[in-house]
């Protein structure tokens, strides 16, 4: 932290999903913090995700069985999982001495690509598992996924959750 500089606008980009990987448990004092760099009149925009629900109905749950399989591999690995906070956690914890002027959200669309992106982020954690077999069978679970969700995106090009 500077303690001295103050800014006219901050963009925290996927910082406070990104903290529980980094920094976890702390998230609740990240907004006042950066609230308290801003100068009078400044402004913070907060960009995010709504967390990927466990479950939804037709192809695009494609999507979900990819998040809780990149994230298993991820635990599997040793490592923390990064975790999106929801819209209504971000208001609930703007500080007194700031005001929320508006929220705007807007739909993901997913892609093939954009899918396989995150199956390579849980691929890359297999090599850390300590057992071969849960490997391999990981490994196949991963080529399962690719092609379902090649066909789900074969379907709908941009899938929405």
């Amino acid at each position: 932290e500077l303690p001295h500089e103050k800014y006219d606008t901050i963009l925290a980009d996927y910082l406070i999903g990104a903290m529980d990987g980094f920094s976890p448990f702390r998230q609740e004092e990240m907004i006042p913090k950066l609230v308290n760099l801003l100068k009078p009149g400044g402004r913070l925009y907060i960009v995010g995700l709504e967390p990927i629900p466990d479950k939804v109905e037709g192809p695009a749950n494609v999507i979900c069985k990819v998040r809780a399989t990149r994230d298993a591999c991820i635990l599997l690995a040793g490592h923390r999982c990064y975790r999106e906070f929801p819209v209504s956690w971000i208001h609930s914890h703007v500080p007194s001495n700031a005001r929320l002027l508006e929220t705007h959200q807007f739909p993901i669309l997913y892609r093939h690509a954009t899918i396989v992106r995150q199956i390579n982020v849980g691929r890359s954690k297999v090599p850390y598992f300590a057992n071969e077999e849960l490997s391999k069978a990981m490994e196949r679970t991963w080529d399962d996924l690719e092609k379902e969700s090649l066909e789900a995106t074969k379907k709908s090009p941009t899938m929405k959750l």
